[in-house]
């Protein structure tokens, strides 16, 4: 998966690039910046800031560690080419699906209904519409000022709130409780 995500990303870049499109928007992941043990957790996260990739070697955590390999190539390639990038990390977008198959958003949501989630953490998740995120792309793409990263989040609910939110919602799913 590492692979191809920053050799992806380096060859869409080199592909702008040759094209002689003046600006690009990328879209990575809460995952890129988050993931770091060591951050103080009330330091503001910036463009300064990249997900540990040796804590996501030793956690497994291959989604966020692709997202910032993937990120990071796409920083040094349009450097390099002199490219307009600017980059849009969206926290866990939720809503209607493009495609027929589960992506790694919806599987947060799905491990409290299909019982594969016998409990819930003591923590916050953030959340974005898909529709806010894609008005988040356009709005950066069409700001002349816009630079560096962005990240894309509507509201952050405690865990509890979102298994009581399901549990009410369908009441015939095993949404844990602890």
């Amino acid at each position: 998966m590492l692979v191809p995500a920053r050799n992806g990303t380096k060859n869409v870049i080199v592909a702008t690039a040759e094209a002689k499109v003046k600006r690009v928007v990328f879209t990575s992941s809460i995952g890129a910046v988050y993931m770091d043990p060591n951050r103080d957790p009330d330091v503001v996260v910036d463009e300064s800031c990249w997900s540990d990739l040796e804590f996501c070697k030793n956690t497994k955590n291959w989604y966020c560690h692709g997202k910032t390999v993937a990120e990071q190539a796409a920083w040094d390639e349009a450097k390099e080419r002199g490219m307009d990038l600017v980059v849009v990390n969206p926290v866990l977008v939720l809503e209607p699906l493009l495609q027929p198959t589960i992506n790694a958003s919806t599987v947060h949501i799905l491990k409290y209904l299909n019982g594969s989630a016998k409990t819930y953490v003591n923590s916050a998740q953030a959340y974005v519409h898909v529709m806010d995120a894609a008005l988040a792309h356009i709005l950066v793409y069409e700001t002349a000022s816009a630079s560096g990263c962005y990240l894309c989040g509507e509201s952050s609910l405690h865990r509890r709130d979102v298994v009581e939110i399901l549990a009410e919602s369908f009441p015939e799913y095993p949404v844990p409780t602890k």
